[in-house]
């Protein structure tokens, strides 16, 4: 049982009092985003909203209804229509959590919003006014390790990736990093350190600041 402090930005639960925290989990395809959303979500026990699982079957029908294939993530359909109801699904989701005093793992690619600085301002004030803090962390990958995990999950909705690699990749920026500050995870195969090893770390940091 929990009850949201008016007007601040603790919660009342029965281990006490806690921050409620949006974090952002973000990165290309293939970087790992998934996996570490859920280590997050597994350590800090907050919600985990992951976009695939929200909206694909969405996203499926949808580029059906219009024509395109409904696994293209690339196409002008999929950029004008599709992607821009994902995102507000997804957020729709994570707002409704903050505003019932639960913190969320939000995993998506966010390429181009947490690029944005506008956009992450706009989310920084509604985190304020929600009376939650806003994380975000970049999973970073490279090619090799991306590729090696798309050919893996064997995913439909990768299939033209891996088929137009070398178009595909000519448009990742390997140093592309969120405008605000950020905490980054290096899931590269070759990595000093495992994944959950990293995550358990920043668990404990957002945990302990709480």
């Amino acid at each position: 049982m929990f009850k949201v402090v008016s007007g601040a930005d603790r919660v009342t639960t029965a281990l006490g009092t806690s921050n409620i925290t949006l974090a952002l989990v973000a990165g290309y395809a293939g970087s790992g985003k998934s996996e570490a959303g859920k280590l997050l979500a597994a350590a800090t026990g907050w919600a985990m909203l992951d976009k695939d699982t929200i909206s694909r079957p969405m996203t499926e029908r949808l580029l059906q209804a219009l024509g395109g294939d409904p696994d293209d993530r690339h196409s002008p359909t999929y950029l004008e229509h599709a992607r821009p109801l994902e995102y507000a699904c997804l957020m729709k989701a994570v707002w409704e959590n903050l505003e019932c005093g639960t913190s969320v793992v939000a995993v998506a690619p966010f390429l181009a919003e947490a690029s944005d600085a506008q956009w992450t301002s706009r989310v920084a004030r509604r985190c304020g006014r929600t009376g939650a803090r806003f994380e975000t962390l970049w999973v970073d990958s490279d090619l090799e390790s991306m590729r090696d995990r798309l050919i893996s999950r064997n995913a439909s909705r990768d299939t033209w990736k891996l088929m137009h690699w070398p178009t595909y990749t000519s448009g990742i920026d390997l140093g592309l990093r969120p405008v605000t500050s950020h905490h980054v995870i290096d899931n590269r195969i070759g990595a000093s350190r495992p994944l959950a090893e990293q995550v358990e770390t920043i668990a404990q940091r957002l945990v302990g600041d709480s």
